[in-house]
């Protein structure tokens, strides 16, 4: 494309991105509030108790040597550990029980170590069937004593007992999100915040962290045991927030997320992470103000940035606008333009024409240079066909019409020429059956990226195994070789394929012309033609037999016995 037309084109195609982003954001509006997430839960409100276990960042996240570590959960920058928190299920004690003298006159809820106790202070009492009569506490002093040494025990086992009850209601509230997690995985994600932003606005306050770092939960029931470790993304700046605020300047916002992926910072980390956000806060107004050591007050005029990392549960939906500002940074320099954009925005395309498609159909079922891994139909060679003049192909179809099937294909098609390749989809299920289509040889490639980062890893070292397996019972010249030879026996395949296909439409031709002279006009009053005049089909060829009306039917004529009447 020249310069103009290249301008014009980059010119359309920004405003189609704009008008996305806007609508992303009206459908998708990011969130202000922490308390608007689907679920919250902040690390300052995590017990003291041996059964949660904090651990630190990644050793990856932490490029700059000044990794100082509070007692607060926060890691250190040798990334011994390998997860960021560690929640058992505690074990839980009964309450010491009280005397019998005492037991009568204690209220219900003395078992809840959160919960002091009451007594009544008066009881009705009966003794060997006399009258019952009102007693006093106090009457017998034996009881008081008996009080006192039991208050003693239940005050120690409360002393214990209280934070194993915290920890068992966090356990519980880990297993309802694990759940939730695993119902809506393709939905919800889980994420560690820090850098809490608190402002002021008329457009809406700002209550939300903004430095964020993905996280994946794993449960281990033989433990049983919750595990919060990092991702394996980078850490990331919450922008879409600032995206609607006309008074902050976008280029700044876009330096500080530079400054953010060159120089390692993560929620986990003082230091250099501190000073990141001092630095933020200052770029956002000149008012701007930085907390070392807690979390700014909700709703303050001036932006101001404080530390207080958070667990929070986020939709999926925030990527929409990640993909769609680096599309739009992307088209302010990028002299190839796809076509399918193009064709969208009104611009030249290179679509096959009528006459290509036909050439293409002509073509499509001997073509040597489509290397499907399972079989296929005329119409799924001419798709791996356009794929590769034009780049793009959109295939359509109701459900159960074999396009997971064509996907397997080219699948298999695209890695014969040492190609890598990216299958997106709504739903993991899909993905699941797209990989079931995969032929087992190949099946081991595959490696999911939608669903937790361990079972990512699991397929990542399959793959790295079946790979190193098979290098090390071929070297590279052997395979060569072979994939000649299989290469040459493919092509002999094809071309006695083709020579068959022309001998049944020969055939079949010969058919139609036999059927023809038998119906001719020439053969009226001659009576009609025997049976045996007819085409017959024996063990899969055409046999055409000459009987006594006309001339033979076909320049191939073959003598079978006939039958018995």
């Amino acid at each position: 494309m020249d310069a103009e037309k290249l301008r014009a084109a980059r010119d359309k195609l920004t405003r189609v991105f704009r008008y996305l982003e806007a609508l992303n954001q009206h459908r998708n509006p990011a969130k202000r509030q922490i308390h608007e997430q689907p679920w919250s839960f902040w690390l300052r409100d995590f017990p003291e108790h041996p059964s949660i276990q904090r651990g630190a960042a990644k050793a990856s996240s932490c490029k700059t040597k000044d990794r100082n570590s509070q007692g607060n959960g926060q890691g250190t920058e040798d990334g011994s550990a390998s997860f960021v928190l560690k929640v058992q299920r505690p074990r839980l004690t009964r309450a010491p029980e009280p005397p019998e003298r005492i037991a009568p006159w204690l209220e219900d809820g003395w078992e809840d170590p959160s919960n002091g106790f009451t007594l009544k202070q008066t009881l009705d009492e009966a003794h060997d069937g006399a009258e019952p009569r009102i007693a006093q506490f106090a009457d017998d002093p034996a009881r008081a004593e008996c009080l006192e040494r039991w208050k003693i025990l239940r005050s120690e086992w409360a002393k214990t007992e209280k934070p194993a009850r915290v920890a068992m209601k966090i356990f519980e509230s880990f297993y309802a999100l694990y759940g939730r997690i695993d119902r809506e995985a393709e939905r919800v994600e889980l994420v560690l915040g820090d850098g809490l932003l608190s402002w002021r606005r008329k457009d809406g306050g700002i209550y939300h962290p903004i430095l964020l770092q993905r996280l994946q939960l794993q449960f281990d029931a033989s433990v049983p045991e919750f595990t919060v470790s990092e991702a394996d993304h980078p850490v990331e700046l919450y922008s879409a927030l600032f995206q609607s605020m006309n008074d902050v300047d976008g280029r700044a916002i876009g330096r500080c997320r530079e400054e953010l992926e060159e120089g390692g910072f993560h929620p986990l980390i003082n230091g250099s992470t501190s000073g990141f956000l001092k630095r933020m806060v200052v770029q956002l107004s000149p008012r701007g103000e930085f907390l070392e050591e807690r979390a700014p007050n909700i709703d303050v005029d001036d932006p101001c940035i404080g530390r207080d990392p958070v667990l929070f549960l986020r939709a999926r939906t925030l990527g929409f606008a990640a993909v769609i500002e680096g599309i739009l940074a992307d088209l302010r320099t990028r002299e190839d333009l796809p076509w399918a954009l193009l064709n969208i925005v009104g611009e030249e395309s290179s679509i096959a024409s009528e006459g290509d498609a036909n050439r293409l159909a002509a073509h499509a079922q001997a073509d040597g240079e489509v290397l499907l891994s399972k079989p296929a139909n005329p119409e799924q060679i001419r798709i791996a066909q356009q794929l590769e003049e034009h780049g793009g192909v959109l295939v359509q179809g109701p459900p159960g019409t074999g396009k997971t099937h064509t996907i397997g294909n080219l699948v298999g098609h695209l890695l014969a020429q040492g190609k890598s390749v990216l299958v997106t989809s709504h739903t993991t299920k899909a993905l699941r059956m797209v990989r079931h289509h995969i032929v087992p040889e190949l099946r081991p490639l595959c490696v999911s990226v939608l669903e937790s980062d361990l079972d990512s890893r699991k397929q990542l070292e399959s793959a790295v195994g079946s790979i190193a397996e098979r290098l090390s019972r071929a070297d590279a010249s052997s395979l060569e070789m072979q994939a000649e030879k299989l290469q040459s026996e493919r092509l002999d395949l094809l071309k006695r394929l083709d020579e068959i296909r022309n001998l049944l439409t020969e055939a079949r031709a010969d058919e139609v012309l036999g059927a023809r002279r038998c119906r001719s006009p020439s053969h009226a009053g001659k009576g009609s033609p025997r049976l045996d005049s007819w085409p017959r089909r024996r063990g899969g060829a055409t046999a055409s037999f000459s009987g006594r009306v006309g001339r033979p039917l076909s320049h191939r004529s073959f003598d079978f016995p006939r039958r018995r009447k």
